[in-house]
Parts: C-alpha cells; structure tokens; sequence
C-alpha cells in the first residue's frame, strides 16, 4: 500500500486542537470534582453531580463546532484514507475521553481517586454503558484503522500486538501460580490490560516514529 504524502500546511494545528480541547473539558470536569471534594471536606454544600460533566460536555460541543467551522475544508482536502486514518484515532480518542467523564461523574463525592481505581464500585449503568462503548467504538475504531494505514504502519501496529501479547503471557501464569501458591496477591486483569498496553505502545511508536 504506497504511502500518501499529501498533507495540508496546518496539519499539525488540526490535530493539535482537539487534543487541546478534550484535555480542557476534563480539565473542567476535574475543577468541579475537585471544588465537591472541597466543599465536602468543608462541611458544605457541593454542586449537583451532573453539574461538572455538563460544564465539560458544553465547553467540548462548543470549542468543538468552532473547530469544525474553522478546519472543516482542510480536512476536506486531505485524502479519502489520511481522513479515516485520524477519523478513527479521533473516535477512539472521543470514547475514551466520555467513558474517563463518565467514570468520574459516576463515582461518589467523597470516595478519593485512587480509591476510585483500584476498588471502588460502579454503578450498573456505567458498566454496562461503558463495555458498549469500549467494545462498539473498538470494532468500529480498528475497521476505519487498518482501512487507512500504510504498509510501514501495519507493520510497527502487528509487531506492538505482538509484544502486547507477549507483554499479557509472561506474567499472566507466573502470577495466577504465586497466588495459587499464596506467594502473590490475585491475579488483578486490568493491571495485564495496562501492562500489555504499556508495551504495544511503546512498540508501535519506536517502530512508528524512529
């Protein structure tokens, strides 16, 4: 698959923007966290739950569509596959960003971040809204993916899966035997997840970027 060099001048600004705005709503959504939190700790009165992922949902739909107005024919200009290509990092980059809001506009006031991480509870709605999410917007995240990218790039994107799952099968058995053994604690899936993601990306972007 040849590789399309047609890039438009502002590129770099088209990609960098929306970057900026989704860390700006969390940013919004983690200052109205943060004054609950304060507030509780206070002994006052804390904004109603929905009244940060609103904040941030309004400030994101807004920055938003004066993006599109003021980029829409750049990216019109851009080559049918180079658009899937960052249509589909976007997607992912867009469900990850609502499932992050979600998770925290979920959580109680008072219960602490890395509480909320490691064992806090979720609600039924958020589990089973967010596997939805994760599962469709993956499927249809990696279809628009591997339609766009170029042989150089599915070459650094199979070798990363590759040390993923290398990353996933090492300690995955060592683990599960250590706390058969009584020697570990339990085998905690998401910790693999993140220790197998770890490795894919930092794969994909020696062999993406070097």
């Amino acid at each position: 698959m040849p590789v399309e060099n047609t890039k438009p001048h502002n590129l770099p600004a088209m990609i960098v923007w929306p970057i900026i705005i989704v860390l700006t709503a969390a940013g919004v959504l983690g200052g109205f966290a943060g004054y609950n939190q304060a507030m509780v700790d206070d002994g006052g009165t804390p904004l109603p739950a929905w009244a940060g992922p609103l904040a941030a949902l309004g400030f994101g739909a807004v920055a938003l569509a004066v993006y599109a107005r003021r980029y829409r024919s750049a990216w019109q200009s851009l080559p049918p596959r180079r658009r899937h290509y960052w249509l589909a990092l976007g997607l992912c980059a867009t469900i990850g960003g609502i499932v992050g809001g979600w998770l925290v506009a979920d959580q109680p006031i008072d219960r602490g971040f890395a509480e909320m991480l490691a064992s806090g509870t979720l609600s039924p709605g958020f589990a089973v809204g967010a596997s939805l999410l994760w599962i469709g917007g993956l499927a249809v995240g990696m279809v628009l993916y591997h339609r766009a990218i170029d042989d150089h790039e599915e070459r650094a994107w199979l070798w990363a899966c590759v040390a993923g799952w290398y990353a996933f099968i090492f300690p995955a058995p060592a683990w599960w035997a250590l706390h058969r053994a009584g020697m570990a604690p339990p085998v905690d899936a998401m910790l693999l997840f993140l220790l197998s993601l770890i490795a894919n990306a930092i794969v994909w972007m020696w062999l993406k970027f070097r």
